[in-house]
């Protein structure tokens, strides 16, 4: 078992499927910041690694692990000071946000959703006379928003379990037969226009880019694969994301690695990686494929390395032409693979590994 100290606490499939839907499409950039810590560290990174990843401090990461494991997915909303005092007791504000959540139609209201007018006048009616920015701020400061309702979903693999056991493990130490553990996946679609996203500018006056947001070009896809014990990553960007784009990759790794060297290639279970041509490929070619649980590619270490590419190569960007992308991630994952950088990652990895045991 992980001690809590060290990693997050196991997540269920629906924490992994929300962290990883935050980490991309949070409001709030330290929200978007914290799933993607919380994701690296459900795959046995240290906090040494995920800082050096994410740039920023390892005692950030720790706490932010901490407070995940103490408080769940409320630890990942930021939390703001100031304001000026309530003008409502404590007894009703609790009744408001009571009121708030529940339908109006159990309530006696004929109606389906409260708006902030109606809401206001039903609590009037109740004795709690409040304006309507008011409710919207008390509402905004419990958590609560007007959103649309979503559908959900559990992983419904019944070897939910051992899938994820065999893969922490592949994860946890190199295996015993000297075996390479590749993680592979695909990020994207990425595409040719401006991408806002975050950078040091003088105060008022950010960094600004051509207000169109025309896709030139189509649309690429970055292929990519993580050898995990010896913290190498390799990516393409590619057209498609296909049978034989995924074969093509598959024959570029088991060529860099003596053919009796056994590679274990982690996955998801897009139909894409597991077509009849990938399977007699993995069989005649010494090489295992290992599926990630259904509905939890969140457990796909690469993941978190694509969380990075997307906040460091494509946000703030806007390259003229798919040779300048191509070009600025192959520079980037050529800074990430250093030799110093990666034997130092390494050395640090082995000693939080022994720390944990």
């Amino acid at each position: 078992m992980r001690p809590t100290s060290v990693f997050v606490r196991q997540l269920a499939p629906v924490e992994g499927q929300r962290l990883k839907r935050l980490s991309k499409r949070a409001k709030h950039d330290a929200t978007r910041q914290r799933a993607m810590i919380l994701l690296a560290s459900a795959t046995l990174m240290s906090p040494a690694e995920i800082a050096r990843m994410l740039l920023t401090d390892e005692s950030h990461v720790r706490k932010v692990i901490h407070e995940f494991n103490e408080r769940g997915l409320e630890s990942l909303s930021p939390r703001y000071g100031g304001g000026r005092p309530r003008r409502i007791t404590t007894a009703d504000e609790q009744r408001i946000i009571a009121v708030a959540g529940a339908r109006p139609d159990t309530l006696g209201v004929p109606c389906t959703r409260w708006s902030l007018r109606k809401l206001s006048e039903h609590l009037t009616g109740q004795g709690i006379e409040i304006s309507r920015s008011h409710l919207a701020r008390l509402l905004n400061a419990a958590g609560l928003s007007f959103q649309r309702t979503r559908s959900w979903k559990a992983s419904p693999d019944p070897d939910y379990e051992a899938k994820a056991s065999r893969i922490l493990s592949l994860y946890a130490q190199p295996p015993a037969d000297g075996a390479v553990v590749i993680s592979f996946d695909e990020m994207g679609p990425v595409s040719l226009r401006p991408q806002h996203g975050r950078g040091w500018a003088p105060q008022g006056r950010p960094e600004r880019h051509r207000a169109t947001y025309s896709r030139r070009h189509g649309v690429r896809y970055l292929i990519g694969a993580l050898d995990v014990h010896a913290d190498y990553l390799r990516g393409r960007l590619r057209p498609r994301r296909d049978g034989a784009t995924t074969l093509e990759c598959m024959r570029e790794i088991r060529l860099a690695y003596p053919a009796a060297r056994r590679i274990y290639w982690i996955s998801d279970n897009l139909s894409a990686h597991w077509t009849p041509a990938i399977r007699a490929f993995a069989e005649a070619s010494n090489l295992e494929l290992v599926p990630t649980p259904t509905y939890a590619s969140y457990l796909n270490r690469i993941e978190s390395h694509f969380g990075a590419i997307s906040e460091f190569v494509v946000k703030n960007a806007d390259y003229l032409d798919w040779d300048a992308c191509a070009h600025a991630m192959a520079e980037h994952i050529r800074y990430r693979n250093q030799p110093e950088r990666r034997a130092e990652r390494i050395a640090r990895r082995k000693t939080h590994l022994k720390l944990a045991a």
